[in-house]
C-alpha cells in the first residue's frame, strides 16, 4: 500500500514534463507551453508494468495515450490460428497505441520485455487536447506517419531480402534508437528473445542464431547472451544497405565521421 502511494507522489507532484530526462524525444516538446500545463496537470506518470504483463490486449477499449518512461514492450498481434505476429518493440520515448484513435480499441497487444515504467494520457483529455490544437494534430500525423513508414519498411525487409541483411538492419535500427537516447550505440542488450527477433523478421530462430554467431565469426559483432558489441560498424551498414533509406545511410556516415 505504501509503495503504490509513493508511486502516485512521484506521478503527480516530482516532475513535469520539462523535467523529464526524455522530454527530446517524447512529443510533449512539440507542444506550446499552454498546452503543456494541460498536459502536465492530466498525465498519470511512473505507471509500473512487470515483465510478462501486458499494457493492452487487443480488442481492449483505448484508456488513454501511453508514452513509454523506462523498459521495453513488445508489440504483437494474434492470427486466427492463434500464431503470434511480432509487429515492432518500443523503447523510452516511444509513443505506443496511436493506431487506436479512430477507433478507440487496441486492435493488436502489448507485452513488457522487462519491468517498465510510463505515463499514460486519459483519452478524453487528449481528445480535448487535439481538438483545441492544430499543432498537436501535426505532431500526431508525423507521428502516425513515421508508423507506416517502418512498417513499410519492414514489409520490404521480410519480402524480399535475405537474413543476413535483415539481421544487420534490425541491429543498426536498435543501435540508432538507443543513440538517440544517449545511450551507447554499439553496447547494448537485446532485452527480446530469439523468437521475437525472428518473428519480427520474417526468419526462423536457428536462420538468427545462425546468422549472429556468422557474424560474430566474420569479426562484426561480439555477443555474449544477450549482450550485443558492435566492432565493425561499417561493416554491418555495408550488409543492412539495402534494406536503409538514404535518409539512415547519411545519418551512419555522418556517425562513423565523428568517432573518427
Amino acid at each position: 500500500m505504501s509503495d503504490q502511494r509513493t508511486l502516485s507522489e512521484v506521478g503527480h507532484s516530482q516532475e513535469s514534463c520539462e523535467q523529464c530526462s526524455l522530454f527530446a524525444l517524447c512529443f510533449a516538446q512539440d507542444m506550446d507551453s499552454g498546452q503543456r500545463e494541460q498536459l502536465n496537470a492530466s498525465v498519470k506518470r511512473q505507471q509500473p508494468l512487470k515483465r510478462g504483463e501486458h499494457l493492452f490486449h487487443g480488442g481492449q477499449r483505448m484508456k488513454g495515450v501511453v508514452v513509454l518512461r523506462s523498459g521495453s514492450i513488445k508489440g504483437y498481434d494474434l492470427t486466427q490460428d492463434g500464431d503470434e505476429i511480432v509487429s515492432g518493440f518500443f523503447l523510452p520515448g516511444d509513443a505506443i497505441g496511436l493506431d487506436s484513435l479512430s477507433s478507440h480499441a487496441h486492435s493488436g497487444f502489448a507485452e513488457a520485455l522487462e519491468d517498465s515504467r510510463y505515463c499514460e494520457i486519459p483519452i478524453r483529455d487528449f481528445e480535448r487536447m487535439l481538438e483545441e490544437s492544430a499543432r498537436l494534430n501535426q505532431v500526431m500525423l508525423k507521428l502516425l506517419s513515421e508508423e507506416m513508414a517502418e512498417t513499410r519498411r519492414l514489409l520490404l525487409v521480410v519480402g524480399r531480402l535475405d537474413a543476413k541483411t535483415r539481421v544487420a538492419m534490425f541491429l543498426l535500427s536498435l543501435s540508432r534508437r538507443l543513440a538517440r537516447r544517449k545511450q551507447d550505440p554499439d553496447r547494448f542488450r537485446l532485452t527480446m528473445d530469439r523468437r521475437d527477433i525472428a518473428n519480427y523478421l520474417g526468419l526462423t530462430i536457428e536462420t538468427v542464431s545462425r546468422t549472429l554467431t556468422g557474424f560474430q565469426r566474420e569479426g562484426i559483432i561480439e555477443v555474449r547472451g544477450k549482450l550485443v558489441n558492435v566492432l565493425d560498424r561499417d561493416q554491418l551498414v555495408g550488409l543492412a544497405r539495402q534494406a536503409l533509406p538514404e535518409s539512415d545511410l547519411s545519418e551512419e556516415a555522418r556517425s562513423s565521421q565523428s568517432e573518427c
